[in-house]
């Protein structure tokens, strides 16, 4: 891949999306944003503010706890030549990911970080000013300056660097009474999304009190755009109705075995905006909805095991948070979640991420590649990926996890052997004979 071309596009593509940024800077009040970026709760700025650069962003730092998207937000509406925006957002990787593959074109974007966080600050201000420091050169305009940065940022390196999950995936949204006309009157709406939403995807609302109950079905329409500026997530999606359904209340899903489990049944759904649906609770959903419905507009259950935990996570980054690294950590071992990981095939680069890099007080040991789901067909890919990066790591090696259960295979040179499969729910007593193998492996 020839990076100067690509940079260049990049730069000709943030100047064409430049505009939708400055219009959004310019109409809006300061105030307005903080309301909308503090999840549209109010909030002060500190009293007095001081007016020297310096002097400012330490106070805003005390006064705001450090959170980026806050200060950033202040500083660059005081000083915009000399501080950027940058809201803190699920494209954070991406970002950092785009960055550092442009740096062997663009050295200052080699920073000694993956992500900023969302109270990162010294990491923005690295950050800032690398970012600065390119566009002064990309574009040399000042006036247009900041919105081609941030279009560089979330139109070109927050769409290209995106992964998005090869599962089908399923969205509970929540909304209070005072939005329940818009839902009546409109086929289509605009939601609070997330960024790993597809076209395609089905979403259940539910309506708070007084209704307290699921009542339609969604689609989403289109990809979800970012807005940096936004409440909640900052990505609005457009949904198309599928249809009412009969009510799913509160009270069958505070009844039913499985619903009764769910988050968001277990918090009232207090605190619910958008957030993914487990297959295991998308499958007991349909159960609830009438068939002639399900068969109308297609609506069929998702494939799931009866082993371990299969169907009970709705992210992957939930099943490595819950179950993988509490087990390296009971292991004694340690890890490195999301390594970075490069790979060079003649003149083509690309970056991967390996879930969790494993070590001991020896040094490396072996990886985990974490998944939402194997079946039959789903671990051939899985293990593919987990060797390209093991072979890359020089790793003896490597872990294929999902709920459904451990594949633990052995590295020589190019040639993986499959040495052991530990089912989910065998997992607790095998726990110990599988890290004596991993260990094994090694010598």
């Amino acid at each position: 891949m020839n990076k100067d071309l690509l940079l260049e596009w990049l730069k000709s593509d943030a100047e064409r999306h430049a505009p939708r940024y400055l219009s959004k800077s310019r109409k809006a009040k300061l105030n307005d944003c903080l309301y909308e970026l503090n999840n549209r709760r109010s909030i002060e700025l500190p009293s007095p503010l001081p007016k020297e650069p310096e002097t400012m962003l330490r106070a805003l730092e005390q006064h705001f706890d450090s959170k980026v998207s806050l200060v950033s937000l202040v500083l660059s509406h005081f000083f915009p030549d000399r501080f950027l925006f940058y809201r803190v957002s699920q494209l954070d990787q991406e970002i950092l990911d785009g960055l550092a593959f442009l740096a062997e074109v663009v050295p200052g974007f080699q920073l000694p970080f993956a992500s900023v966080g969302a109270k990162g600050l010294n990491r923005y201000l690295q950050l800032n000013e690398s970012l600065q420091a390119f566009a002064r050169t990309a574009w040399p305009d000042p006036k247009h300056r900041q919105s081609a940065l941030l279009a560089f940022l979330y139109e070109g390196l927050g769409r290209l660097f995106l992964e998005k999950s090869s599962y089908n995936r399923y969205w509970l949204m929540a909304t209070k009474a005072e939005y329940f006309g818009e839902l009546d009157k409109h086929k289509e709406v605009q939601w609070s999304g997330c960024n790993e939403m597809k076209p395609g995807d089905l979403v259940f609302m539910y309506r708070m009190s007084p209704r307290k109950a699921i009542t339609h079905v969604y689609r989403v329409k289109e990809a979800p755009e970012f807005d940096p500026w936004g409440a909640w997530k900052g990505f609005w999606v457009d949904l198309v109705s599928v249809g009412s359904i009969p009510d799913i209340t509160f009270a069958d899903m505070r009844s039913d075995p499985i619903l009764s489990r769910w988050g968001p049944v277990r918090r009232q759904f207090q605190w619910t905006v958008t957030e993914a649906v487990p297959h295991s609770v998308y499958n007991q959903l349909l159960d609830k909805i009438p068939e002639e419905i399900r068969v109308q507009h297609h609506l069929v259950p998702e494939p799931l095991l009866e082993v371990g935990s299969s169907g009970e996570f709705a992210f992957e980054a939930e099943f490595e948070d819950q179950i993988v690294k509490r087990l390296i950590r009971r292991w004694g071992f340690k890890y490195e979640a999301q390594r970075p990981c490069l790979f060079r095939l003649g003149s083509q680069e690309s970056r991967g991420r390996v879930d969790c890099y494993v070590s001991d007080a020896r040094g490396p040991l072996t990886l985990f590649e974490n998944k939402l789901r194997i079946l039959d067909r789903e671990l051939e890919p899985a293990v593919a990926q987990a060797k390209s990066y093991a072979l890359m790591l020089g790793l003896p090696s490597f872990v294929v996890a999902a709920p459904e259960g451990l594949w633990i295979y052995s590295l020589n040179r190019n040639a993986h052997t499959l040495e052991k499969h530990v089912r989910g729910d065998e997992l607790p007593a095998q726990e110990e004979n599988a890290r004596r193998l991993l260990l094994s492996l090694r010598t």
